[in-house]
């Protein structure tokens, strides 16, 4: 029922489902993704995943991929949640923000459940989730490398061919990341 009313939204809005139009937002998305982990402030690396989560969820809508969709819609709620995670509000209210956001996501992804592969982007934004909630850079690279082969298998088989190859340029730009900054760490521990 809710897949059959998505659909029809996506139909409404006439001729939406073209494959260029899902590969450009689809690239743009892997684009601004691969660019937040190589940010060193956590804060910037949490707004730059929001913008590319709007678009993820733009190119999984043109692809009629539901599931992928509604997972980045979420990872986008429980990011705009981590950034705002030094206010009053979320800081007194987090354990219930988290409970409600993650049970959340699990419910939305099972009421939209497909095939087996449905499961992969639940678990990617999990631990995408469970990221965004860490307070050093270090360890949001390192939860949301477990993130990255989920939304690869999740791509491959919904056909984001363009995500696809983001996720293969994640995990480079992630470890690359890694690499880089534990270097500097070194390098200022020498000094």
């Amino acid at each position: 029922m809710i897949i059959t009313i998505l659909y029809l939204t996506c139909i409404l809005f006439g001729g939406l489902l073209n494959e260029n139009y899902s590969l450009i937002a689809g690239l743009s998305a892997v684009a601004l993704y691969l660019l937040c982990f190589q940010l060193k402030d956590a804060k910037k690396i949490i707004a730059c995943k929001l913008f590319s989560s709007i678009l993820y969820v733009l190119q999984y809508l043109l692809l009629f991929a539901f599931v992928g969709a509604a997972m980045d819609a979420a990872a986008f709620v429980t990011s705009s949640f981590a950034y705002k995670k030094d206010t009053v509000f979320v800081t007194k209210y987090k354990i219930p923000i988290l409970i409600i956001t993650n049970l959340g996501i699990i419910t939305v992804g099972l009421l939209l459940y497909t095939n087996i592969f449905s499961i992969f982007p639940i678990l990617g934004v999990l631990f995408e989730s469970a990221a965004s909630w860490m307070k050093k850079e270090k360890t949001i690279r390192i939860v949301s490398l477990f993130a990255v082969p989920c939304w690869l298998i999740y791509n491959i088989v919904s056909g984001a061919y363009g995500s696809a190859i983001g996720s293969v340029l994640a995990l480079v730009s992630i470890i690359t990341a890694l690499v880089r900054y534990s270097r500097i760490e070194k390098s200022k521990a020498m000094n």
